[in-house]
């Protein structure tokens, strides 16, 4: 960082000429980018920009036109500050030179005693020099341990702990969503660092110049998908500022590489599903083979296991993305977390299918979903899933074609509102088949024969015969129960069903008829 005004001030070679801030008090924190003496009026050719001036205090001798002058120029010039020595050509500071001094914006100060100019140039340019050499070692630095880090493909969190390091201060990476996804507190207690993290960083978003904090976006343009910040105001900005930058392209070239990383994976198991699924492979010891040179460890058993999420609907095709890798990710890490190795694939959006071994299947299940409860199942989503699954099997080949029944089970428990469960084939039956051909025209066409003049009936009448039949087939046709449940008399009843028989013309009394009128009405009740 250059040296201020007020920095070059406090040197012992200042100092023995008792400087005194005349004007342009609130400018003492420009920095210095050069030391510069001049005697002329108008130093227009010799200034950059950034320099300290040191004069005898010739240009300021004349008329307060020519001052005033000759501040404007300085600066118009963004001259850093004017240093006067009295004694050669001024005795005494003249008394307007405050107020042009405050006009123009420019810190002048004056000495009463007299210095080598010189001493002052060399200790102030041995400085700046010193500090740009610690700037270009710095920047040298930050560039290796980046570097480093990315050939390395160093996780987040190593790369959040580097930067942290890098500037003494406490950094925090946190998704679009105000989730922390890595931090380094820097020797600081982590609870006061993230309390209420997501209130202050919205806080900080709406207001930066509340909280003094140094932040950068993670991602390019509509792919941003993070941000890194240091919660505390900074120390040095440009050191900040190259750090927290660097930072975020390894963060975001980690993530690239991740999830090139997994698209390839997942192309490699998904690959091996589909060919156990469908029979290209019917060979247990070659499947075996191929699944563990993907990662899968031998087991007593396999379980295939079917996670079918509900989204929102949304023609973001980047976000839809998001969410089936953040699912994907999460069955992946609910199963790693439970002990067990899978093989993992997305066949498509909201469905994420596995096949992973074990021991005992039914604590494994338990674990791995108790997981998915935990942990969710991925960023900005509803926590709306089911896991079907099927039985369990000693051998690969055979539990990979349990996917399809264990789909099955996961969209009908899907359809029936049965979220966050795990599910099996006996859990859905009937209810679970219908579910999946609600939407079937055939089967909502076999609904309306079944019922439709009996609906038709009670919407003229107002009535609720409906309700009646739908009870009587719940009780399994008993009319005993009926009654009791209704409160209906004997005679009431049975004057009712005749009248529901009539309607629709069919009997009541035989098994197959009450099953079609019950099949039609789990239909209509979806």
């Amino acid at each position: 960082m250059l040296p201020t005004v007020r920095d070059v001030l406090a040197l012992p070679v200042l100092r023995r000429g008792v400087p005194e801030v005349v004007g342009g008090r609130g400018h003492l924190d420009r920095a210095v980018r050069w030391v510069h003496v001049s005697e002329s009026s108008d130093p227009t050719g010799l200034l950059e920009g950034g320099e300290l001036l040191l004069t005898t205090g010739l240009p300021l001798v004349g008329e307060p036109a020519k001052v005033r002058t000759y501040l404007d120029i300085l600066a118009e010039h963004d001259v850093s500050g004017l240093v006067v020595e009295l004694g050669t050509h001024l005795a005494e500071a003249p008394r307007y030179l405050a107020e042009f001094a405050d006009d123009a914006g420019l810190a002048v100060v004056t000495l009463s005693k007299a210095i080598r100019f010189v001493e002052v140039t060399q200790e102030v340019h041995q400085r700046i020099v010193a500090e740009r050499y610690a700037e270009v070692e710095f920047a040298r630095t930050t560039h290796e341990v980046f570097t480093s880090l990315n050939i390395a493909r160093a996780s987040s969190t190593d790369i959040v702990t580097q930067a942290s390091q890098l500037v003494g201060q406490p950094l925090v990476l946190e998704d679009l969503n105000r989730r922390v996804l890595a931090f380094c507190a820097a020797g600081r207690p982590t609870a006061p660092l993230l309390a209420q993290w997501a209130e202050r960083s919205r806080r900080q978003e709406a207001d930066p110049a509340a909280e003094e904090w140094a932040s950068v976006e993670v991602g390019l343009g509509p792919e941003r998908w993070a941000r890194l910040l240091l919660p505390e105001p900074v120390r040095d900005r440009a050191r900040v500022t190259m750090v927290l930058e660097r930072a975020a392209q390894s963060l975001h070239l980690h993530r690239m590489i991740q999830q090139e990383r997994d698209a390839l994976v997942g192309q490699a198991h998904g690959g091996l599903l589909d060919d156990l699924r469908t029979g290209r492979i019917t060979d247990d010891s070659e499947a075996q083979a191929r699944a563990e040179a993907l990662g899968l460890t031998r087991g007593a058993l396999y379980v295939p296991i079917v996670v079918r999420a509900r989204w929102e609907a949304t023609r973001d095709v980047l976000g839809r993305g998001e969410r089936d890798r953040g699912l994907l990710s999460a069955v992946r890490r609910a199963i790693t977390t439970a002990g067990h190795t899978a093989i993992v694939s997305l066949p498509r959006e909201g469905t994420v299918t596995a096949v992973f071994s074990c021991a005992k299947a039914e604590s494994a299940l338990a674990a791995v979903c108790d997981n998915l409860r935990h942990q969710g199942i991925g960023p900005g989503v509803t926590e709306e899933w089911v896991a079907g699954t099927a039985r369990p099997s000693g051998t690969l080949v055979h539990a990979a074609h349990g996917l399809d029944e264990a789909g099955h089970v996961a969209e009908a428990g899907l359809g029936l509102g049965e979220s966050r469960r795990l599910l099996r084939s006996t859990d859905v039956r009937l209810r679970g088949l219908l579910t999946l051909l609600r939407d079937d025209h055939r089967a909502q066409a076999f609904a309306e024969r079944e019922l439709g003049a009996l609906l038709d009936h009670d919407a003229r009448s107002h009535g609720a015969l409906l309700t009646l039949l739908r009870t009587y087939l719940d009780t399994g046709g008993s009319k005993a129960r009926t009654a009791e449940l209704t409160g209906l008399s004997r005679p009431t009843l049975y004057s009712r069903l005749e009248t529901i028989e009539r309607i629709l013309g069919v009997s009541l009394d035989t098994p197959e008829s009450r099953t079609s009128l019950h099949v039609a009405l789990m239909i209509m009740e979806g």
